[in-house]
């Protein structure tokens, strides 16, 4: 069951050649599975197309630019924050050995409370795992799909590199701003270093198993 809550409308601003536009941006909540949902919809266009952050990721800090600068008489964009990311709190992030699958049920949930039959997918990093299993499990609702940055399994070498970044403190500004400014810097911190951190070791773990295979 999903229910629409409440909706806001805004403007989102694009410049071309110093000539500037201005196309309505709607901000709204919808009950998904037990979780208040927060999306960013803009354009008018055919081709419906449902953009999934990363990690820790929302509508506002990973597709500002896609927002506002896609073509709106193409397309009809919706940005998600998932559940315990950006506006989609409460509650808090959790990371439960399914999550990537509760997000893919989400993602497809909301768009069909928004009253979408089909549309395409864009996924960057772990949104680019919730848009690979949404596709799978639900493939008469998706059209396309574009991801990058993703992956399907969770490597040694991928845990490295991830204990690498697990400090926030030495990420660069540009990188370490907008999450701060969006959660704050403590549920930030702890989100990513003992939420997101933790989930990613344990798909190591487990990967020997179709469980510990991301997108299975």
């Amino acid at each position: 069951m999903a229910t629409l809550i409440c909706s806001r409308a805004g403007l989102c601003m694009s410049s071309v050649k110093q000539r500037r536009f201005y196309s309505m941006c709607v901000s709204g909540k919808v009950s998904v599975n037990g979780v208040n949902l927060h999306y960013q919809r803009t354009g008018d266009g055919e081709h419906t197309v449902l953009l999934l952050p990363g990690a820790l990721g929302s509508a506002q800090t990973d597709f500002a630019p896609q927002l506002e600068k896609l073509d709106k008489r193409c397309f009809t964009l919706v940005a998600l924050d998932p559940r315990g990311y950006g506006r989609s709190r409460p509650p808090d992030r959790d990371f439960p050995p399914d999550f990537f699958h509760r997000d893919a049920k989400d993602a497809v949930d909301l768009m069909q409370a928004l009253g979408f039959r089909r549309f395409s997918l864009l996924g960057w990093s772990d949104g680019g795992i919730t848009a690979l299993i949404a596709a799978a499990f639900n493939p008469a609702l998706v059209q396309k799909m574009l991801v990058w940055g993703s992956n399907a399994y969770v490597s040694e070498e991928d845990v490295q590199i991830y204990q690498s970044i697990r400090d926030v403190s030495l990420w660069s500004e540009r990188m370490r701003r907008p999450m701060e400014q969006m959660y704050g810097a403590q549920y930030f911190r702890e989100t990513w270093r003992d939420g997101w951190m933790g989930s990613a070791a344990s798909l190591k773990t487990r990967r020997v198993t179709s469980a510990g295979k991301c997108c299975r």
